[in-house]
């Protein structure tokens, strides 16, 4: 086999981790060339390019004992991807959940977001949704250099990832000695959408020549535009008894039908901020001090125009029922003025305001050669603040009988036979709110770990501490009563003034229907033209109509929501954990082992506050049986306490058989605990008459997932860039939360209602083949050439199955992954293309409307290339979903379809420059 050609130090080999991202592999703004012959003084090979990161990452791999796959940036702001999470799906077992087209959590070896512990430099970061998951794509790749995804656990790593740890690096000063500026200014252009929008970044650090002192500052600016398009039917509802003959006699019970079916058009803007800063200072050859700092700010800008229909099981006049008891064609009765199908006209809104910041220190000292003492403490803030508008008009389908048509399984459903959808002489109010909620989310964080270097059979021994404090905040906001339902059952009339067409082709139907101005529907929704047509001349009618009035009033003349105690409430969580870790190695014949041997004790306490609220009455709206006005008690302050313990051991050996194969085998302990927003105490209520009630709260005693996993790997190193690698894996999880759902009755309405408990264990197992190559050894060009596959089968012993009505507990997010990647580089000119691939999986045993929804399997291809102008500039361009791929999901069976939607292909073209 060739020698590895080494630069610099190497790592060691039975260390444990490679502390430095870098270490033993090229130094930082080495080049590769493809051509590049080697040296007599030193024998080393230089390499540039994208060989230069897989040489990297790879080195990662091997000097680590575990089984850890990497990424690096070939330089700084020159990740592979625009996004982190898209980058990170390239490792086998790795595959991400994306949001309008952009990854944003990750999914390994089938466990989803939540069981995936995300560090940026070693430190949690503060997340602004409602759980613990990290949103990659509130961070921009071009702040990072490094990804390490740790699929076998250490004592030193921190808990909380059953499915893996991923540790981000973000670029140190003084991995390079002077001043130095990388810049990136692109303009980006997706296909949905006419608009170019800009994108820029830049770096600048400075170091003095020894690297004793040094100083970064980093930016990113991003802007996206984009017009996504779906049609939905916001889930199924099931067991329902209708009229197949159009006789009149309900005669088929047991039916699935759709709960609405929508044809959406968005229009968003994102905007993505950010920046670092970073100071090392090498006071002495045995003390460091580090000064990391991160901010972030994603706003997005959301508009929403839908046009609706709500199924309302008992105007069903004739129907079509498949084996699986799926209506795939029915026919709806004629609407009256006052009861019957409508046309709804819906505007509505998603913003986001996001903000993350992290502050961190470091100190690293060395007493004496032998032992390193290195203290850190991080402070981390989030919150997004965001009220939505959903505001809805309507036109009763009075003379028509409208049909549904399933479209085949996965096909897309349509609605014949409806009035005019863009008759403005017709709608009606119907309703209207705005709401949204504030969630914040604070981590403190304090670390000191000592390692003791020995040189023997026992070389190093690691130990340390770590104290977490976090706090989560969860504020919902709301149109105050009565103003949200007061027109519900379309009371009236609207003047056709406010109203304008809005055209779209979605998904291949070209559609008409309405749009208006929110605020000037507001005006008229207090207005006494309005108010006056609701209700009629009793003292009661009246009574609602002052109520409603006084409340308008009272609250600016508006629909602004305020803030409710009503799934409002606070988790705070102190954890406390320590270990102790040993590595060990020695000679075996002509090779080498190393083992490492460990336990992380961990203790957690856990305080949750809420409102408890009682339901005193339910008022059924006589205009609209879909709605109903609640009535509640006032709300009381609850609290809860809770506390757990729990030790969890790690080994993990590898033999290194000589200079090309490695043998590696892991044991481990694992934990995750709940998802912050399931801890919680408040319970809220929806309100869908006549079947789609529900009831949500959390649950503060929640277990934390506890996790027992062995991993075997055997990997064979070809060369410095190239390997073959197979490893199996086996997790047996115990403590699986689950939502416990049952019906409860309330003032004659059943409600379904769902609350998090610990049940259930489970088996994961599967695994994973790789192999990366470049073609050095061809002769040129084709030694430009390079390849990277691999393929990861992922099985549980509990499987799906969607013929069990009563199933209630599965391991979700389950599905096999494929990668393949292709590239070429020469010193001009450098291309790439990557195939990326995941099987069907289901997201969530209860999604909409309490059934099962699944993902349809789902393909992208992208494409990148570079051309140097010299050593310093080079342009680029880059495409992501080429083949313009869209979103697909079902819920228990595939003809029951709950989406298809846009992605968007985006095409990126733009100048890198380095000085």
């Amino acid at each position: 086999m060739p020698a590895f050609a080494q630069s610099g130090d190497a790592a060691p080999s039975s260390g444990g981790q490679a502390t430095d991202p870098n270490a033993g592999a090229q130094p930082a703004g080495a080049q590769i060339d493809p051509n590049a012959a080697t040296t007599e003084e030193s024998g080393d090979i230089v390499v540039t390019g994208i060989r230069a990161s897989l040489a990297s990452a790879l080195e990662i791999k091997r000097s680590t004992i575990g089984v850890v796959d990497a990424i690096s940036a070939k330089d700084i702001g020159d990740f592979p991807d625009a996004n982190i999470a898209e980058s990170l799906q390239r490792i086998s077992g790795v595959s991400i959940d994306r949001v309008n087209g952009e990854g944003r959590g990750i999914t390994v070896r089938g466990l989803g977001p939540e069981f995936n512990t995300v560090l940026l430099n070693n430190r949690l970061l503060s997340t602004e949704a409602g759980g613990r998951s990290f949103s990659f794509d509130i961070l921009s790749s071009e702040l990072i250099t490094g990804a390490e995804v740790y699929k076998s656990s250490e004592a030193r790593l921190q808990e909380g990832g059953i499915g893996s740890t991923v540790i981000l690096r973000t670029a140190r000063p003084t991995d390079r000695a002077g001043l130095h500026l990388a810049g990136n200014v692109a303009g980006r252009h997706d296909n949905t959408s006419d608009k170019i929008t800009p994108f820029a970044s830049g770096v600048l650090s400075g170091s003095n020549e020894d690297r004793t002192f040094g100083a970064l500052v980093s930016f990113v600016y991003d802007k996206r535009k984009f017009n996504l398009t779906n049609i939905s039917t916001d889930g199924w509802i099931t067991n329902q008894t209708i009229d197949t003959n159009g006789d009149g006699i309900k005669d088929r019970t047991g039916v699935a039908l759709p709960r609405t079916t929508n044809f959406t058009a968005t229009e968003s803007e994102r905007e993505r901020i950010g920046g670092t800063f970073a100071v090392d200072w090498n006071v002495s050859d045995t003390l460091k001090l580090k000064l990391d700092a991160l901010y972030t700010q994603q706003k997005v800008q959301s508009r929403t125009n839908q046009l609706g229909y709500y199924t309302d099981p008992d105007r069903i006049t004739t129907a079509t029922v498949n084996e699986n008891g799926t209506a795939t064609q029915f026919t709806v009765l004629p609407a009256t003025a006052t009861a019957g199908l409508a046309s709804d006209n819906i505007v509505s809104t998603a913003p986001q305001d996001a903000r993350t910041y992290q502050i961190g220190f470091n100190a690293e000292w060395k007493p004496n050669d032998d032992l390193t003492l290195v203290f850190d403490a991080a402070h981390s803030n989030s919150r997004d603040a965001a009220d939505q508008l959903f505001y809805v008009v309507g036109t009763r389908q009075v003379g028509v009988t409208p049909t549904f048509t399933l479209d085949g399984p996965g096909g897309l459903p349509s609605i014949t036979n409806t009035l005019a959808t863009n008759d403005k002489s017709a709608p009606r109010l119907h309703c209207c709110s705005e709401r949204g909620g504030r969630n914040g989310d604070t981590v403190n964080q304090g670390t000191i770990d000592a390692t003791w270097d020995f040189g023997g059979l026992l070389n190093k021994l690691q130990g340390g501490a770590l104290f977490t404090n976090r706090k989560k905040i969860t504020v919902s906001r709301e149109s105050p009563e009565p103003l949200g339902c007061f027109y519900c059952g379309y009371q009236a009339l609207a003047p056709a003034s406010l109203f304008t067409d809005f055209s779209a082709n979605v998904q291949g139907q070209k559609l008409t229907w309405l749009d208006y101005d929110a605020a000037a529907l507001v005006q008229y929704y207090g207005s006494a033209a309005a108010v006056n047509q609701v209700g009629g001349t009793s003292q009661d009618a009246i009574d609602a109509r002052n109520r409603f009035l006084a409340v308008y009033a009272g609250n600016n003349n508006s629909l602004d929501p305020i803030d409710r105690d009503r799934g409002s409430g606070t988790v705070r969580e102190n954890t406390y954990a320590g270990y102790l870790q040993a590595s060990f190695g020695g000679d075996m014949g002509a090779g080498r082992w190393s083992a490492m041997a460990g336990a992380r004790l961990i203790h957690t306490d856990l305080y949750a506050t809420g409102y408890s609220v009682t339901l005193t009455n339910i008022i059924q709206n006589p205009a609209d049986p879909t709605s109903a006005v609640p009535v509640y008690s006032p709300t009381v302050a609850v609290d809860a306490e809770n506390s757990y313990t729990y030790l969890l051991p790690t080994l993990n050996f590898r033999l290194d058989v000589n200079d090309a194969l490695s043998l590696r085998l892991a044991g481990s302990r694992t934990l995750t605990r709940p998802t912050l927003s399931r801890l919680g105490l408040s319970q809220d209520f929806t309100f869908r008459p006549p079947n789609s009630n529900t009831i949500s709260g959390g649950n503060p005693y929640l277990k934390p997932f506890l996790a027992w996993n062995a991993d075997a790997s055997v990997d064979y190193y070809l060369s410095r860039t190239s390997y073959v690698s197979l490893a199996g894996f086996y997790k047996k999880l115990e403590n699986f939360i689950i939502s416990g759902q049952q019906p409860e009755e309330y003032f004659g309405l059943t409600f379904l209602a769902n609350r998090p408990f610990n049940s259930q264990k489970g088996e994961v197992y599967g695994l994973e083949a790789s192999a990366q190559s470049t073609f050095d050894f061809l002769p040129a060009p084709f030694n430009g050439l390079g390849v990277t596959a691999n393929y990861t089968l992922v099985k549980s012993s509990i499987r799906f199955d969607p013929s069990l009505s009563n199933q209630t507990f599965n391991v979700e997010g389950l599905s096999d992954t494929a990668n393949f990647v292709m590239f070429f580089e020469n010193n001009l000119l450098q291309l790439r293309g990557a195939y990326n691939w995941r099987a069907p999986f289901l997201r969530q045993t209860f999604g909409p409307q309490s059934e099962p929804e699944n993902i349809f399997g789902y393909s992208q291809i992208d494409l990148s290339g570079s051309i140097k102008l010299n050593s310093n500039v080079s342009f680029y361009a880059e495409a992501l979903n080429v083949t313009n791929e869209k979103f697909r999901s079902y819920s228990r069976f595939k003809e029951r379809l709950i989406t298809v939607s846009d992605q968007g292909r985006r095409i990126t073209a733009g100048v890198r420059f380095n000085f």
